[in-house]
């Protein structure tokens, strides 16, 4: 005899009992009924979708080299405070480091590495990032005066972030739990109907270009907040593009990246597969099944204005995408200006309360 396989109700969990009468299973818990062939077909699709294994499928990436004209006028330069790598062209003199904010940063000989295989040049200049990041200080309440030195907002860098590009093919499949509640009157009740379902959806996305920071000192939190970039002004890689600005050099390998490149692949397939189910009041996902096939990874270079702002003793971090001026940072509070805030809305508030209870009294 085969394994005897004990069905669950959909609605609430109960077992089901076979009833001789109607042929169907019978949930004696909330009296919903289901037919035998409906229960199988659930199961066997369910099955099928945690039998299958995810595949991710990555192609090597297979890496260029600088050619010794391109290196020619590429000068290294290193931190001695955080160990940041970065490359800027020969003609610069002294530089502030984009990650830690130190003012002493070591040049050293270019050696080679890993060329880009593309990168988005500059589209806003440091006028205008300074604007932008201006801009967002007027909204952050109780901000520090420090913040709107403009001397220290002067000190804003420009780098190209090194970031891994994965492009795939992504199919899916994913069984959901979901149910829809119906309400109503009459003269005597309010009445609760919950209808409960099982969805599976299955289909395809082509995904290009979700970027993976590929900089340790870089915060990847911050990195995608930046986003989005228009990948229509990618351009290949031309040394020229870096005259006067600097270039990090990645410190994780594609292959590192990988994982993180997954994650944010499979987590926006779900999430475009769970937006086919706003119907429904609840929706859980129960079995997932997502394969990638034609995977492909470049290294590109990403514009991004870095500023560095201390604050007792914190260092303040901030960065502003270098081609829609978009700015992400934490914004420190001054204790004396929100404490005067507050101050000012007591003082009014009591004024208003003194003459509200003068007014009363001549009444």
């Amino acid at each position: 005899m085969g394994d005897i396989k004990d069905y669950k109700c959909l609605s609430c969990g109960a077992p089901l009992v076979f009833d001789a009468n109607t042929q169907n299973l019978h949930c004696g818990s909330c009296g919903t009924e289901f037919s035998l062939e409906t229960l199988q077909q659930i199961d066997e699709t369910d099955e099928n979708i945690r039998q299958q294994q995810s595949k991710y499928d990555w192609s090597k990436y297979e890496p260029r080299n600088f050619t010794a004209e391109d290196a020619v006028d590429l000068s290294a330069y290193s931190c001695p405070s955080c160990g940041a790598e970065i490359v800027g062209d020969n003609t610069m003199g002294s530089c502030v480091c984009p990650y830690c904010g130190n003012s002493t940063i070591i040049p050293g000989q270019f050696q080679n590495t890993l060329m880009p295989d593309y990168l988005i040049p500059f589209k806003i200049d440091k006028k205008k990032a300074m604007e932008s990041f201006e801009q967002a200080c007027k909204k952050a309440r109780f901000l520090p005066d420090e913040f709107k030195n403009k001397k220290k907002i002067e000190e804003m860098t420009g780098v190209y972030v090194p970031f891994w590009m994965f492009d795939c093919k992504c199919n899916a499949n994913i069984a959901y739990r979901a149910n829809q509640v119906h309400t109503w009157s009459d003269s005597q009740y309010n009445y609760v109907r919950t209808d409960y379902y099982k969805l599976l959806r299955s289909g395809s996305i082509d995904f290009a270009n979700v970027p993976v920071d590929g900089s340790i000192k870089a915060d990847d939190a911050y990195m995608e907040a930046i986003e989005p970039f228009d990948y229509n002004d990618a351009v290949n890689f031309d040394t020229a593009y870096l005259s006067g600005f600097l270039a990090d050099k990645y410190d994780v390998s594609a292959e590192d990246s990988i994982e993180r490149a997954n994650n944010r692949i499979k987590n926006s397939t779900e999430s475009a597969f769970t937006k086919t189910t706003s119907r429904y009041v609840s929706v859980v996902p129960e079995n997932t099944n997502i394969n990638f096939s034609d995977g492909k990874i470049r290294y590109s270079l990403l514009p991004v204005w870095m500023l560095n702002l201390k604050y007792k003793d914190k260092m303040y971090k901030y960065a502003i995408n270098g081609q829609t001026g978009k700015v992400v940072g934490e914004y420190p509070i001054s204790g004396k200006k929100k404490w005067l805030y507050f101050t000012k809305v007591f003082a009014i508030a009591l004024a208003v309360s003194a003459a509200a209870l003068y007014v009363y009294s001549i009444i």
